[in-house]
């Protein structure tokens, strides 16, 4: 017998080519809302979630990561979820990556595909991104740890999973 939780989660994938199905905004919320129950440090939820489902604002991201990486880091996804939290603090990044790590198992769960992006807190960092930022009333000093991007696989079919490495696990 399996585990419907286990399946989901070992049948996880990410997606870098979205169709231009967008994905609804009640959708987009529910998996938000599922990061919002990822555990943190001290149980002080300081991870922020930024949930970018505009038309103006995607297109912002998209030209900001064409002009600065020279490609769109978002393989044309509709909507994108930044994650992040207080620059200094020594939990950011752990916090904001188990939020990370429930959306796109939510996400799984509802079907829609998603992608871990790194680049959102290096394409802030020049005054394009910047201004970018400011624009999306992200402060200064929060750094974006990762971003979910969500959509729909271009040609209907989500990835297979690859194969794991088979001394994964040491058990002492």
């Amino acid at each position: 017998m399996s585990n419907k939780t286990i399946e989901i989660i070992k049948n996880r994938v990410s997606c870098r080519n979205y169709s231009d199905k967008k994905i609804s905004l009640k959708k987009a919320l529910e998996i938000a809302e599922a990061g919002k129950f990822a555990p943190s440090g001290m149980n002080r939820q300081i991870a922020n979630i930024y949930l970018i489902n505009s038309k103006r604002y995607v297109e912002k991201l998209r030209t900001l990561s064409i002009k600065t990486l020279g490609r769109d880091c978002m393989y044309g996804a509709k909507t994108i979820i930044l994650v992040g939290g207080p620059r200094e603090d020594c939990f950011t990044p752990q916090d904001c990556s188990c939020v990370l790590e429930n959306m796109f198992v939510a996400a799984n769960a509802l079907k829609i595909a998603s992608c871990w992006i790194n680049q959102f807190d290096e394409l802030f960092q020049n005054k394009d991104g910047l201004k970018v930022k400011k624009s999306l009333g992200i402060p200064e000093d929060i750094r974006i740890i990762g971003s979910c991007i969500l959509g729909y696989p271009k040609d209907g079919a989500f990835p297979e999973p690859k194969a794991r490495k088979e001394d994964f696990i040491k058990v002492l």
